[in-house]
């Protein structure tokens, strides 16, 4: 018999480091109802799975970054998320139930979704898609994480942009099953850990951290290494540019046109596969939120 309790031990055996189950919510955008993915859904199923604070550390020294856009967020959410949700999904099926297997989709943003994903080298709104029916969303239906953690009872959308989990702060990637399972739900997430303290705010180098919340372009741009701190910037970089300055000290605001126009010169690293750009902020936000939160690194 599957069970709530069978599933979380199977998911920890496999490699995730923490697991919850959620009741379907209700979802007013039908681009992000995980009811329309799976109509007879019972319960959503997440996962969360930890970056080694020793990427972060090694950020924060100056001296590797790459190994954090390979290992910390292309390996997690390319690989170990995939082959992990393939053996959960095929065990839950195993079991006569059908299993809608989430993850990650760094590079698309669903049809009126204006944001970009910093992670990436640049992100695609579906903007031509159409409903192949009548009362069908336009595909495709990608969940909002941020609730489905909640709903998992394994953590919330913090200030920054990013989940945070009591325990773990924002260092872990996440992964969901939505199924007909009829699973026993844990309680929603209910600890309000993001108290919006501003250290994320405080600490990013492109004052991309708003009090409404993450302003993805601006965020793209210095994550892309657009920054005074930016170890691996030649000389003269930007230097016919007349607001080189700002740009430098985070003080130029970025809209997805200003953005994209000056990603040709922000190619510092190599991007990884799957499109990942190297995160040449160090990850500064997530670093003063594990802090206030958790605690040293």
């Amino acid at each position: 018999m599957l069970t709530s309790a069978y599933i979380k031990e199977k998911a920890k055996q496999l490699g995730a480091t923490v697991g919850g189950i959620g009741g379907v919510y209700d979802e007013p955008n039908p681009q992000r109802d995980p009811k329309m993915i799976l109509p007879a859904a019972k319960c959503i199923i997440g996962f969360g799975f930890a970056v080694p604070r020793g990427l972060y550390r090694a950020m924060e020294n100056g001296n590797q970054y790459y190994t954090y856009t390979t290992i910390g967020v292309k390996y997690i959410d390319e690989e170990l998320a995939e082959i992990f949700l393939l053996k959960m999904g095929g065990l839950i099926e195993d079991n006569g139930y059908d299993a809608c297997l989430q993850k990650t989709i760094p590079n698309l943003r669903i049809k009126g979704d204006k944001q970009t994903n910093p992670e990436v080298v640049d992100t695609y709104e579906l903007i031509h898609a159409e409903a192949v029916a009548p009362g069908k969303p336009v595909p495709d239906v990608i969940i909002d994480f941020g609730k489905a953690a909640k709903a998992c009872g394994l953590g919330e959308m913090g200030m920054s942009g990013k989940i945070i989990n009591r325990e773990y702060g924002p260092f872990m990637r996440y992964c969901f099953i939505i199924t007909d399972a009829p699973l026993e739900c844990d309680e929603p997430y209910a600890k309000n850990v993001c108290d919006h303290c501003g250290a994320c705010a405080k600490a990013c180098p492109g004052h991309a951290i708003l009090e409404s919340g993450l302003d993805t372009w601006q965020c793209s741009v210095y994550y892309k290494g657009a920054h005074r701190s930016n170890p691996f910037m030649k000389a003269g970089f930007l230097n016919d540019e007349p607001e080189r300055e700002d740009i430098l000290n985070g003080n130029k605001k970025f809209d997805a046109v200003s953005a994209r126009a000056l990603y040709p010169q922000l190619k510092f690293l190599p991007n990884t596969q799957w499109g990942y750009s190297a995160c040449i902020c160090g990850r500064k936000c997530d670093i003063a939120c594990y802090r206030h939160i958790v605690g040293e690194l």
